[in-house]
């Protein structure tokens, strides 16, 4: 189990190095990784998907994942006595999970490349959409942000290169492509793992991880231990958990805060330092909790 983790852990170490010695370009490649790589895997998996009811079954439990953490982070914020921007921001932390970068780097290293479909699924089709409606709504509420802060995520809801090939590749569904293209498609893929992971590395920020350390760890406790475990006992009751799409997808219920709604709630008026901390100590706990979660998987 180590072993297949061990890459994780190494490109999360380079692109944390990199970002010390030399600079931070997680922004440049993960402007690659929109425009390319995700792309490239959306028209390769979502072209030669077989649409049966796996896939609303992913879709369903992204969502009930989402808003049972809603109201939980909710009620618990309540009883922490947060202010609503830092209420705002715990739910966030709480709700939307890294299920692209940290959960295809997961995914890839504890099955394989063809499993991803599952991930890219959650995703797009659950974690996406669902940040970009009501997760706006959150942190409109929260931080109080103008029309344009609105404005600019509708116009990166429908100009998303990664959704819009989504689309392309459900029209094209059971075509094949000319050669050339598919051998291009594969190797722009191939970079998705390795690029994602480097950027998570410089994501990192280890020095301040002390600072709303209590409200830090009880998001994480919600995000990666308790609404998962919500949902594997749902899950066990309604599927089979043998099979590999509901593993897959239990373990992107458990992963570590969001890096794109870290952003976003950066960009729209939250508590910059319990998003960042929350985001950066996720991922630190994720080492262990991902690797225990599989295990109880099976």
């Amino acid at each position: 189990m180590i072993e297949q983790i061990a890459p994780v852990f190494l490109f999360v170490l380079i692109g944390y190095l990199f970002k010390l010695l030399k600079e931070d370009i997680s922004r440049e490649l993960t402007e690659f990784v929109i425009y390319f790589s995700l792309p490239a895997l959306a028209l390769s998996k979502i072209r030669i998907l077989e649409f049966n009811d796996v896939i609303f079954k992913v879709i369903a439990v992204s969502y009930i994942a989402m808003f049972s953490a809603f109201f939980i982070s909710l009620v618990i914020g309540k009883i922490l006595k947060l202010s609503r921007r830092d209420l705002a921001t715990f739910m966030i932390v709480s709700i939307f999970g890294n299920t692209s970068f940290v959960g295809f780097s997961y995914v890839e290293s504890l099955y394989s490349m063809k499993e991803i479909v599952y991930a890219l699924v959650y995703d797009q089709l659950g974690s996406f959409v669902a940040l970009l409606t009501f997760g706006i709504a959150i942190i409109s509420w929260g931080g109080g942000k103008k029309e344009n802060f609105k404005k600019d995520v509708l116009k990166q809801i429908f100009f998303s290169p990664p959704l819009i090939a989504i689309v392309v590749a459900v029209y094209f569904h059971g075509s094949h492509f000319p050669p050339y293209i598919e051998g291009l498609l594969d190797k722009l893929q191939a970079t998705l793992i390795p690029l994602v992971t480097i950027i998570v590395g410089m994501k990192l920020e280890l020095r301040a991880l002390v600072k709303q350390f209590r409200e830090n760890v009880i998001a994480l406790s919600i995000k990666m231990f308790l609404v998962p475990l919500i949902l594997l006992g749902i899950m066990h009751i309604f599927f089979d958990m043998s099979q590999i799409w509901a593993k897959v997808t239990l373990l992107e219920v458990a992963m570590p805060p969001m890096t794109m709604a870290t952003v976003y709630a950066i960009k729209g008026g939250l508590n910059k330092t319990l998003a960042i901390n929350t985001l950066a100590l996720g991922i630190l706990v994720s080492f262990l909790s991902i690797v225990t979660w599989n295990s109880v998987l099976g």
